[in-house]
């Protein structure tokens, strides 16, 4: 394998790593202000200071946040962005 060929090897398995996760919260009939007031007291029931965070994130733990969500009635899901 050539350097140049290596080198693009490298470059698109770290471009193929920046697929990002974003979680989305539906509820029929809910407004942003209140999907964002929910979140909010979600966040907060779900702080872990533990937890690793990539800059720009919230330490938070996932699956408690989820929790906490669907008991008001959201639906959660995962989605990949490219």
């Amino acid at each position: 394998m050539t350097r140049r060929a290596a080198a693009l090897l490298c470059a698109a398995s770290v471009f193929a790593g920046c697929a990002t996760r974003e979680w989305i919260y539906e509820k029929p009939g809910v407004v942003p202000a209140k999907l964002d007031h929910d979140m909010t007291i979600c966040r907060k029931e779900a702080a872990d200071p533990r937890a690793l965070a990539l800059p720009g994130s919230e330490r938070v733990d996932r699956a408690a946040f989820n929790r906490c969500m669907e008991r008001k009635g959201y639906t959660a899901r995962m989605v990949e962005n490219p």
